[in-house]
């Protein structure tokens, strides 16, 4: 990642449950890429989602809007959660949205709870 690309995504399919990553600072400016990485995993309707955001520098509230959009999507099922630390999963717990979706530290404690 270099100064011109302050955030890319990526995405995995673990036994079903697809996973996208995030690097980078999520923001007013990259967040319409944030936005295309979920767009992308979601138009295959998958039934569970895992936001990786534990290379995150920066979480904007633009990248908390997307977030719970895509939480919304997932309704009332469990197929949605998020793994997150540092600046990430600090910004999550001061706005409680902890308390809308289920975050974790990790990557593997994301997927095993979206997986059980």
């Amino acid at each position: 990642m270099t100064d011109t690309e302050p955030i890319t995504t990526s995405r995995e399919d673990r036994d079903g449950v697809a996973v996208l990553r995030v690097c980078g600072e999520i923001d007013m400016v990259t967040a319409s890429s944030f936005a295309k990485g979920i767009d992308d995993v979601l138009v295959s309707d998958p039934p569970s989602l895992v936001i990786d955001l534990s290379e995150v520098t920066l979480l904007a509230s633009a990248g908390l809007r997307l977030l719970v959009m895509a939480n919304e999507r997932f309704g009332k099922s469990s197929g949605f959660t998020v793994a997150a630390r540092s600046a990430a999963a600090r910004v999550i717990e001061l706005t409680d949205l902890d308390q809308t979706f289920h975050m974790y530290p990790t990557l593997d404690e994301a997927f095993e709870a979206v997986r059980s």
